[in-house]
């Protein structure tokens, strides 16, 4: 994650510079000092907050180069406190701990998802949310998960396959729409504008946006 997010961070400055002839001058350039945020939510057991270091894959110690980035788990657990302090995210880690607990079972895919979307709306778990997009959140989760499963299969018999571009509109619409609703509930925690940007993938504009129609300070 580390060797990404340096990949990522040299493509923004390169963006920002927007020129190379910048790069050999002799006066300093100042640029945004950067925070690197990731929510993880795969499945292996991690801590609930890890610092990731750049470092720690070099071929040998050295300091000439560091780069951290701050992960949070944000798989379901009533430890979290991260979850506690936010309801959006606590709701989205339970679904998708019924997702995965319903294949564990020896549920299929669709039925494991159906039973997740139902068990949240009869708890009160973003139910009106499931209740307006329920065929939307099933869409969006089943091509996700499938994808995953094809992708995995794919590695094992040693066939490359390219990343899907895109999903159905609708499914676009009803992701976009919960990605808002979480980044304005983060927004409202007072977390880092960095760590909202990372989560939701939204740009520093649409934050500024939401903050903006919702009345808040940015």
């Amino acid at each position: 994650m580390p060797l990404r997010m340096l990949w990522y961070i040299a493509k923004l400055y390169s963006r920002q510079l927007n020129s190379l002839e910048l790069v050999y001058r002799s006066s300093l350039i100042h640029i945004p000092a950067p925070e690197f945020y990731v929510f993880y939510n795969g499945s292996q057991d991690e801590p609930d907050y890890q610092k990731l270091r750049l470092s720690s894959a070099f071929s040998h110690a050295a300091d000439s180069l560091e780069l951290t980035v701050n992960c949070y788990n944000i798989n379901y657990s009533t430890q979290n406190k991260l979850l506690d302090s936010c309801y959006e995210l606590r709701c989205y880690s339970i679904f998708v701990q019924k997702v995965r607990d319903g294949i564990r079972d020896g549920l299929e895919l669709k039925t494991a998802i159906c039973q997740a979307i139902t068990y949240c709306k009869t708890h009160d778990i973003l139910a009106d949310y499931f209740q307006k997009n329920e065929s939307e959140v099933f869409d969006m989760v089943n091509f996700k998960w499938d994808q995953k499963r094809a992708l995995e299969v794919a590695k094992e018999d040693g066939i490359a396959i390219g990343e899907a571009r895109g999903e159905a509109r609708g499914e676009a619409r009803g992701e976009r729409k919960a990605t808002m609703k979480i980044a304005l509930s983060l927004l409202k925690k007072g977390l880092p504008v960095g760590v909202i940007t990372d989560a939701t993938n939204l740009s520093l504009e649409e934050i500024r946006k939401i903050a903006k129609d919702n009345g808040l300070a940015f």
